[in-house]
């Protein structure tokens, strides 16, 4: 049986696909399906070697700012 993505990894999906439609609100419901959506494919696809690593640039990204 796959493993249904958690409430807060949708959440983080749909605000990246928000933020690449450039911010525009008002689709708040559409942006949450097609990231509940996509994230269900992913899990139940085979795992690839690489497979994830886009989610983790954005971690790399927010820690290599040191503020100097």
């Amino acid at each position: 049986m796959a493993n249904y993505p958690s409430r807060e990894e949708i959440e983080r999906r749909a605000y990246e696909i928000y933020e690449e439609r450039g911010c525009e609100g008002g689709r708040e419901l559409e942006d949450w399906l097609a990231a509940e959506r996509e994230l269900s494919q992913r899990s139940s696809a085979p795992q690839r070697k690489g497979a994830g690593v886009a989610g983790r640039q954005r971690e790399v990204y927010a820690g290599s700012h040191s503020g100097n």
